[in-house]
């Protein structure tokens, strides 16, 4: 595969140098650095399908979506959990196992745990265990506690928490600010990864928007994942629902990239969608239709999730050789709320200058290396349509490998400057190459 690269790099330099200076001709060719394919970002999703529904062509179709890790819901460690878990395995994906005794089990009494996931620790598909889902900052030291026995019990498998977004309550954090909720969390619970959801697609009364703090929901999480060496996996909206008077709109695939390139702006190595399957409304929300409808029907969402999770699995193997290094926003002068970062990267040696007509992320990365590459995101809102041309000069670069939602193309930059019409919604993964 690399060899074949190689050559057809080859072939579309020859070919770019056509009808230009002899000069050309003697340029050295571009080179991408290699990475081992060993590599796979985690895509998970919530709400797998429904105990009526666990059958062999459900399964399949979770599969071929893109997503390789589905949560339970409905069916708790049962034996509709074990069911689940034989087809998991036999599509080539994780499952997690939801169990509500696991998580009520009292802190002085984990012997309880002893045994508990027995029927399903041996099966490849076991993935984990989905303990917890938005918990207050006073349930931590249970969290840690637990934590602790699964490592026992399940080493090497998930212990799934999932955290609250910045738009969640003080109450809720029980009094403690966002920054400390999280600090906390990973300082308490001592997680192998952080989770959070955070759903920035709304519908108000003059039109579609989006939530103001989705950048610095990623910065924070990001940011304290980083110092403590930790990945992070951030959700993706991929249902309509209104809750306490407000409504998450439904999304469409533009919204979908947006969200997923924004997460990986930030350096996550996992998204997971919200939902798979639709759930059943409550007094709490009502659900639109997410990628499958209740009724087992495969909705547009599905096909737009599909074709997102194949864009970034064409790279996922490249990008997570890449440590994030910060976080770029433009425009910089009177740029609009919805940029705000509190750890906004001022600088990165190898962008000189960046010019944009619209809103713009930037993520800055880096491998061991030193071979550098970028996430670029047009942030404007996907329900406006604005297309956002982007100019970065460039310092001692010769040319881009980029993956996008067309495919991946290398070319030569002209004086050491890339230059970009992005689509609504439209984000690429960019390798600098010298």
């Amino acid at each position: 595969m690399r060899t074949r690269l190689k050559r057809m790099l080859g072939i579309a330099l020859a070919t770019a140098c056509l009808g230009q200076s002899a000069a050309c001709t003697t340029d050295k060719p571009l080179e991408e650095p290699q990475y081992s394919a060993d590599k796979k970002l985690t895509i998970g999703a919530w709400v797998a399908p429904p105990p009526d529904f666990i059958n062999e062509q459900t399964y399949k179709d979770v599969a071929d979506s893109g997503i390789n890790l589905i949560y339970a819901l409905y069916e708790d460690a049962d034996l509709n959990a074990l069911k689940a878990l034989q087809l998991a395995e036999k599509n080539g994906i994780q499952y997690l196992v939801r169990s509500r005794a696991a998580s009520s089990v009292p802190e002085d009494e984990l012997d309880l745990l002893d045994g508990m996931f027995d029927d399903y620790k041996n099966s490849p598909a076991f993935g984990g265990v989905l303990v917890s889902d938005e918990p207050g900052a006073l349930k931590f030291k249970k969290l840690g506690a637990l934590h602790e026995k699964f490592k026992q019990l399940l080493p090497g498998k998930h212990f799934y928490v999932n955290l609250f977004p910045t738009y969640s309550s003080l109450d809720q954090r029980d009094g403690r600010t966002y920054k400390e909720y999280v600090d906390e969390y990973i300082q308490t619970v001592k997680p192998d990864f952080v989770s959070f959801d955070h759903y920035p697609l709304m519908q108000g009364v003059d039109g579609p928007y989006t939530k103001e703090d989705h950048l610095l929901n990623l910065d924070i999480v990001s940011n304290a994942s980083k110092k403590a060496g930790l990945p992070f996996w951030a959700f993706i909206q991929s249902i309509g629902f209104s809750t306490a008077g407000t409504q998450n709109r439904d999304p469409d695939e533009k919204d979908i990239r947006w969200q997923a390139y924004n997460a990986l702006a930030f350096g996550a190595k996992g998204i997971q969608y919200f939902t798979y399957w639709t759930p059943s409304s409550d007094g709490a929300a009502r659900f639109s239709k997410a990628m499958v409808d209740a009724d087992g029907t495969k909705t547009p969402l599905y096909d737009a999730v599909k074709n997102v999770n194949e864009e970034i699995l064409s790279f996922d193997q490249i990008y997570l050789n890449y440590d994030n290094v910060g976080v770029m926003t433009f425009p910089v002068d009177n740029a609009p709320a919805n940029l705000y970062t509190e750890n906004r990267l001022a600088e990165f040696e190898t962008i000189k200058e960046v010019a944009s007509e619209q809103p713009v992320v930037i993520g800055c990365f880096q491998d061991k290396n030193g071979n550098q590459a970028l996430v670029l995101v047009n942030y404007t809102d996907p329900a406006a349509n604005q297309t956002n041309k982007v100019s970065i000069k460039l310092d001692g670069i010769k040319g881009v490998s980029q993956y996008d939602k067309d495919g991946h193309t290398i070319s030569k930059t002209s004086g050491g400057k890339y230059e970009v019409t992005l689509q609504p919604g439209e984000g690429k993964f960019i390798m600098l190459l010298k």
